[in-house]
């Protein structure tokens, strides 16, 4: 049984590090090549670091996220379609009051969202108040909808669904969040992502469908950087702003924790 859980294990760890290779090699190189046409065209890099620098950082972010997601597409794509087939029996699918569980998810979990946001203080694209409003849209698009589409397809499309094959559903929520928190290589982001991967992953399980962790990993990517580009980060770390977002996902989760309870936590 532990040989098992053990293969099951790298079987589902495998194709993150294939990810994680990839994207730190990609990466690196752009920057390299980036680097070398500046100093080859004697760039003025105070106008490349007053225009250019946030909209090169996010073309390099997207295209490193896009090409070391790509050898796993069709894996992700198998291992969803799966996990959608069995939609019909989730936890989800039973419950009378299912519009309103999934009413309070995203609720709670943009709450939850900006409560961790101020209390770790820079967890999420926090320098987007210093960007050029030209970038703006463009990092909408990088880190509100592609980069969600790539972690969730990784962490959760793959990992914690592979994972499951020889784990507890909490089980494999903790060690994909784990993983993911890690992969964040920074201590508060890596808390941020840990928390945030137990919700994206348990609503996952919740639901059987891919699209509401996607969503949900979207709308908090999105509302993070509206906050931080619209200049309300001094307004929203007034104590009465975290405490109501502390409360709000409280009582969101707790009613899903609630029903939960009713039916012995049997997913």
């Amino acid at each position: 049984m532990r040989r098992e859980r053990l293969e099951i294990g790298w079987y589902a760890v495998r194709p993150f590090l294939i990810y994680i290779v990839l994207f730190i090699t990609i990466r690196s190189v752009l920057y390299r090549l980036l680097e070398s046409v500046l100093l080859a065209a004697s760039a003025d890099m105070t106008a490349y670091y007053t225009f250019w620098h946030d909209a090169a950082d996010l073309m390099i972010l997207g295209i490193a996220s896009a090409g070391s997601v790509l050898p796993l597409l069709k894996d992700g794509q198998r291992e969803i379609m799966v996990t959608r087939a069995r939609s019909a029996g989730a936890w989800i699918a039973h419950r009378k009051d299912s519009r309103l569980l999934m009413g309070l998810l995203p609720f709670g979990t943009i709450c939850l969202s900006a409560f961790l946001n101020l209390v770790l203080a820079g967890s999420g694209p926090q320098n987007a108040a210093s960007m050029h409003p030209a970038v703006l849209p463009f990092a909408a698009a990088v880190y509100g909808f592609l980069t969600p589409f790539v972690e969730e397809l990784v962490y959760r499309g793959i990992v914690w669904h592979r994972l499951r094959r020889g784990f507890s559903p909490v089980e494999a929520a903790l060690i994909s969040s784990l993983i993911f928190g890690a992969a964040h290589a920074d201590l508060r982001q890596g808390i941020y992502a840990f928390i945030m991967g137990m919700v994206f992953a348990m609503s996952f399980e919740l639901t059987r469908r891919f699209e509401v962790p996607y969503l949900l990993h979207c709308s908090c990517n999105l509302a993070v950087l509206a906050a931080s580009s619209a200049g309300w980060g001094e307004v929203l770390a007034n104590p009465m702003w975290i405490l109501f977002f502390a409360v709000s996902a409280a009582a969101a989760f707790g009613y899903w924790g609630r029903r939960l309870h009713e039916t012995n936590y049997k997913l």
